[in-house]
């Protein structure tokens, strides 16, 4: 029986070993690390990094460009504290009225 199975898997290894062989090759290629989906993800996440760097850039610009105009336009930087913040001129009262 055993001498009967060994020719069988024998048989089985000659006619089909290369498809075999190929098969798990092309497995590994695929599913391995740093194989083809290890590759595909990385490129995916170099994607979506790159897409925030280039929003951060932006929230970046505004940001500087806002600290300029506080820092160059005084009529600006009053509001802003006024209005943000709450602040009043020395000698002003706040009123509010409530509905």
């Amino acid at each position: 029986m055993e001498v009967i199975l060994d020719s069988v898997v024998e048989e089985i290894v000659k006619k089909y070993g290369f498809i075999i062989f190929i098969a798990g090759l092309v497995l590994s290629i695929i599913f391995a690390e740093g194989g083809l989906a290890g590759y595909i993800k990385t490129k995916l996440d170099t994607r979506r990094v790159l897409v925030e760097n280039i929003d951060l850039e932006k929230k970046n610009g505004l940001l500087k460009g806002e600290l300029e105009r506080i820092e160059k336009d005084d009529r600006y930087l009053e509001e802003l504290v006024r209005s943000k913040y709450g602040f009043l001129r020395e000698g002003e009262k706040l009123y509010r009225v409530e509905k």
